[in-house]
């Protein structure tokens, strides 16, 4: 249990600790691939462990097995550990989201932008997406699957809960002192908008691996600009385009009915 617990001290002192930078490996900086590799140790440590306890427990007298209960701490002490180091890939992606990429909203005008038919999204959205991107090339070839889509699930529900806040503080002066951004005014302008973020979210989706997320933050800048981008069709709506289409149909049978009927009349058999 010492052996254990010196490793789940060491490596947190090391890497989230960023110790690892002044010591004798002297790292330049603690990336995703570093994250990657300890939370692979402590999730196969996670998963022996129940399996060393066992088997220690038919080995030791009944009265020792109290003992086995440092092991049931360790497990916890690691997978709280494994947890934060989960969410630091989070925390990696917010901070280039919200300290290098957002100042790239200052000066977007998607009224402009809709006016000369711009195709694909702004310079803060690829942003996004692209930095999204090359975390995942660098996690699937470290991560197992399960670990991979857990992450990703993370990192989708950050980019999706912030990006509208992101938006909004960009919009308010007092927030924000390093220039202007203004919501679209005209129809195509939000309609534009909306576009853009909805292909982020699509791209995002469309990484291999990961658990597709139900995205809001389209919705959310619907409720900003009142404007929706896909409008709902209503129940009324849909009785009178049921009701047309009943009609029409209804019509086209009339129709057929009596061309049966002219052409039994003239002596035309059915067979």
């Amino acid at each position: 249990s010492d052996l254990l617990r010196l490793f789940n001290s060491r490596s947190t002192q090391l890497v989230l600790g960023a110790g690892a930078i002044h010591s004798a490996a002297r790292l330049k900086s603690i990336n995703a691939k570093h994250l990657s590799l300890v939370t692979q140790c402590l999730g196969m440590t996670i998963a022996i462990l129940p399996h060393v306890r066992a088997a220690l427990m038919a080995q030791l007298p009944s009265k020792q097995h109290g003992l086995l209960q440092d092991l049931d701490i360790i497990k916890k002490e690691y997978a709280d550990h494994n947890e934060k180091v989960l969410n630091k890939f989070v925390t990696i992606i917010g901070g280039i989201v919200e300290h290098s990429l957002a100042p790239r909203i200052l000066g977007t005008n998607f009224d402009a932008r809709a006016a000369k038919k711009e195709e694909g999204c702004c310079n803060f959205l690829e942003g996004v997406a692209t930095n999204t991107r090359k975390m995942h090339q660098v996690l699937s070839a470290l991560l197992p699957p399960d670990h991979l889509q857990d992450v990703f699930s993370r990192i989708f529900a950050h980019v999706d809960n912030k990006t509208p806040d992101l938006f909004v503080t960009a919009a308010t002066p007092s927030k924000n002192s390093q220039g202007a951004f203004y919501f679209p005014t005209t129809a195509d302008g939000k309609r534009q908008m909306l576009n853009e973020v909805e292909i982020m979210t699509t791209k995002l989706n469309k990484l291999p691996g990961v658990r597709p997320w139900e995205f809001t933050v389209v919705r959310a800048i619907e409720r900003q600009i009142e404007f929706e981008l896909h409008p709902c069709i209503t129940n009324d709506n849909r009785n009178a385009h049921n009701s047309d289409k009943s009609d029409r149909e209804s019509g086209e049978l009339t129709k057929l009915n009596n061309e049966s009927g002219k052409k039994l009349t003239n002596g035309t058999n059915l067979q």
